[in-house]
């Protein structure tokens, strides 16, 4: 389960939010009803002082005490309810309200998670990722390789691979991605690297595994290259500690599934390049995954950042360059 211990307080502090609010419902319905239908409160004690007689009843081994007084609270539920409705209330008004009924908002049943917990889980990690909410719309459901050229060759690739964008997607791109998505979901490993022109798909695909992980509640951040970099200096330079950029650096290195978007876009120096170096040596260290897009080619890689730090994507990274036209000019997705 990919929850950090901050998430799961989270979590649990909205459990103890539901909880109270349950309380607080409760509360004041009784004394309204307490108010109003008198007889009511009595047959509620009454039911109380006889559920503990009978009880006592059946740990004395008195058998026919514990039913006669087992009818007895039956009669007076009965009554109960039956005075909550001449009065015009349902005859369950003064039960519990709960957000979920199935674990009366504890998050579990039995021991299992609930399947409210499940959701909280995965809205707490989306919040979490760095994930702008629209993105949450980009996912498998919505991939439609009918927006991908299905008449044109790609000329990017070896002459005698007479190949469309569509046909490039669907039999090599895809099932790339399905790849890392088994041994990421399996293992909790792999690392993919996507390479292209804008416009070609790469961030609408890592956004579908993103809330796919999301969805499995693995944890994961979502960081543009330029947002990375500018929180690294940030910590590096500021003059003031600051705990929230910490812990979301921290975040960063140790998190499940890193997705850096964008790669190339931000301001290149030495220091970036040596934070990216360090980086990715302690993800793949620690054996967490990272999927990196980039509008730069490897030869262009190389010269940003360095045969270094390409080496280490070439021997650990799964590459996919995309090729094509821009998906955005033909109304598609997101590059």
């Amino acid at each position: 389960m990919g929850l950090t211990r901050e998430q799961y307080n989270r979590i649990m502090r909205i459990y103890d939010e539901r909880r109270m609010r349950v309380d607080e419902i409760r509360r004041r319905r009784q004394e309204e009803i307490d108010r109003l239908i008198p007889e009511i409160r009595e047959c509620s004690q009454g039911i109380s002082e006889t559920a503990v007689a009978e009880t006592e009843a059946l740990l004395s081994g008195d058998r026919q005490l514990a039913a006669e007084l087992r009818k007895r609270r039956e009669e007076l539920s009965e009554r109960k309810a039956e005075l909550l409705s001449i009065h015009g209330y349902p005859v369950d008004y003064l039960e519990p309200v709960y957000e979920c009924s199935l674990c009366r908002d504890t998050g579990y049943v039995g021991r299992d998670k609930c399947r409210c917990l499940r959701k909280l889980e995965s809205e707490v990690i989306y919040m979490s990722s760095g994930l702008p909410s629209i993105l949450k719309k980009e996912n498998f459901e919505n991939f439609d390789l009918d927006i991908f050229d299905d008449e044109k060759k790609l000329s990017e690739l070896a002459p005698n691979l007479m190949i469309t964008q569509r046909a490039y997607m669907e039999d090599i791109v895809l099932p790339k991605v399905q790849s890392f998505m088994n041994s990421f979901f399996g293992k909790r490993e792999g690392n993919l690297l996507m390479t292209g022109p804008a416009g070609t798909g790469k961030t609408f695909l890592s956004n579908c595994i993103a809330n796919e992980a999301i969805d499995r509640c693995c944890s994961l951040v979502y960081e543009s290259a330029a947002e990375m970099f500018e929180r690294f200096s940030r910590e590096s330079f500021g003059k003031e500690q600051d705990e929230a950029l910490s812990g979301r650096i921290k975040e960063i290195y140790d998190c499940e599934l890193l997705i850096i978007d964008d790669l190339g876009t931000e301001v290149a120096s030495a220091f970036s390049n040596s934070r990216l170096f360090m980086l990715l040596s302690h993800r793949l260290k620690t054996g967490r995954s990272t999927i990196i897009s980039s509008n730069l080619s490897l030869n262009q890689m190389s010269r940003v950042y360095g045969e270094r730090i390409v080496s280490r994507l070439m021997e650990s990274f799964v590459l996919i360059p995309f090729y094509g036209s821009d998906l955005r000019l033909r109304g598609g997705m997101r590059t």
